[in-house]
């Protein structure tokens, strides 16, 4: 077990773990975008054409996302009830709000995850003694390495998908809003 800990496969985990998180992350974002995504532009079709079934020829055909956004609009135009409306709505907007905050916690999750690699090769290496000098790799290695990938990889998903949150929300807003 010591020989797994002070070597690089203990690293090699820490790095896989970092990975899955950063995976996790990408997945989740782009799930939420592209519910995002798909309400913005099914309420920017209502608004231009002026009613749901106007114009089905042109709007683009759409996944499961969309049917089911589709089905929440119909709903809340079809019913007769404005606490069901205004609570639907309302769940919109409150979702579209969510995804900065679901940004900012993954990419400080990644940073975290990071550093606190750093910290622990940091340890190990304290506890390595002072005549094997050999030794002192696999802790730096661990230090080091899960530092670049957390930062690395919280500074690729920021990147990836700051401005387009912030564009597709403030859209979906205002889509909401007209509509």
């Amino acid at each position: 077990m010591a020989d797994f800990v002070q070597g690089w496969a203990f690293t090699a985990l820490w790095l896989v773990v970092i990975t899955i998180v950063f995976v996790a992350a990408l997945i989740h974002l782009r799930g939420e975008l592209g519910w995002v995504h798909t309400l913005t532009d099914h309420l920017g079709w209502e608004l231009v054409a002026g009613d749901a079934d106007a114009a089905p020829a042109s709007r683009p055909a759409g996944g499961l996302d969309a049917h089911a956004v589709r089905d929440d609009v119909h709903a809340v135009l079809e019913s007769s009830d404005p606490w069901f409306q205004q609570k639907q709505v309302r769940s919109w907007l409150m979702r579209a709000h969510r995804l900065e905050p679901a940004l900012a916690f993954w990419v400080d999750l990644l940073r975290q995850l990071g550093l606190l690699g750093t910290v622990v090769g940091l340890g190990m290496s304290l506890a390595v003694s002072a005549g094997d000098v050999g030794a002192l790799l696999g802790p730096l290695g661990l230090a080091v390495w899960t530092t670049v990938a957390g930062l690395g990889l919280s500074v690729v998903l920021s990147s990836a998908f700051a401005m387009k949150l912030t564009a597709w929300v403030d859209a979906c807003e205002k889509n909401v809003e007209a509509w």
